[in-house]
């Protein structure tokens, strides 16, 4: 009898302790849906607040082609849609606009023409780099055509492409290098000589942004695949809600259609820090 009881007892323990475990269970199972709920709600505004960034550059850039098609650089209203980080009431909020031109356009080399090969030759000297990488760069063009990413060149060594990343794009369509965003080294490429670029970035600084007569008085005759305007523009805005960050980067480009100039986003890339990976997607807006 008292063995019984003793069963008894173990199995109404044993019944007890399943019981409060199922409890425990259901409460955490609960905590979780709740904080992944919370995470998905606070990651939804966070986009909120990227796409609308995005849409106010979208329209200042629209703006200014409208408003003054025949320059483009730093000094112009279009970069009042930019913002530094600030504190906003759930989070932090920052918009980043670069102008895509500042760099050399890889892809021109996939098309007929030297000047595109002089340039990146240029840009290799100045940089100290192989000039058997401009040989490498222009076959696999030749046999692939344009490409994304300076990732694809696995001739190219690690080295070399982590050098040369920061001074070149690859473009959708066209790309000359804005001389009035480009940087030291893309500068020299473009107008053949370190020194000029030097002393045009001087100029560039005082002023705000360089004319076709600042370039005469510092000796530039003409400007190998180059010039004044841009309508390839990169976008990169952080949202954090509540802990949880969104990076969106996004591609817009300027057209014009009927006569009239236009600027969509033709690529789009959204990363949010609580997930485990990056969701990408390209939206083609063709003109």
């Amino acid at each position: 009898m008292t063995d019984d009881r003793g069963v008894i007892l173990i199995n109404v323990l044993v019944a007890l302790a399943l019981g409060a475990t199922v409890v425990v269970l259901m409460f955490t199972s609960q905590e979780t849906l709740l904080d992944r709920t919370r995470r998905a709600a606070n990651a939804s505004q966070a986009e909120a607040l990227a796409l609308g960034a995005e849409t106010s550059a979208v329209t200042a850039l629209r703006r200014d082609a409208i408003e003054a098609p025949d320059t483009d650089h730093y000094a112009e209203s279009w970069t009042i849609a930019a913002q530094e980080e600030v504190a906003i009431s759930a989070g932090l909020f920052s918009v980043r606009i670069e102008d895509a031109q500042s760099r050399f356009n890889v892809n021109l080399l996939a098309a007929p023409g030297v000047a595109p090969q002089l340039v990146l030759r240029r840009l290799l000297a100045v940089l100290e780099l192989p000039e058997t990488a401009a040989d490498t760069m222009i076959a696999h063009l030749a046999r692939n055509g344009p490409q994304t990413s300076l990732d694809h060149f696995t001739d190219l060594p690690d080295d070399v492409r982590a050098v040369l990343a920061p001074h070149v794009a690859f473009l959708p369509r066209g790309g000359t290098v804005n001389v009035n965003t480009a940087g030291l080294p893309v500068l020299a490429a473009v107008t053949g000589s370190a020194t000029t670029a030097r002393q045009l970035l001087k100029k560039r600084e005082r002023s705000g942004f360089l004319t076709k007569e600042d370039l005469l008085d510092a000796g530039v005759i003409a400007l190998t695949n180059a010039g004044f305007t841009s309508d390839v523009y990169d976008v990169t805005v952080k949202a954090e809600v509540d802990g949880t960050e969104v990076i969106l980067r996004s591609r817009i480009l300027r057209a014009e259609v009927a006569g009239q100039p236009v600027a969509r986003v033709i690529s789009r890339r959204f990363g949010v820090e609580a997930r485990s990976s990056d969701a990408d997607f390209t939206r083609p807006d063709g003109f």
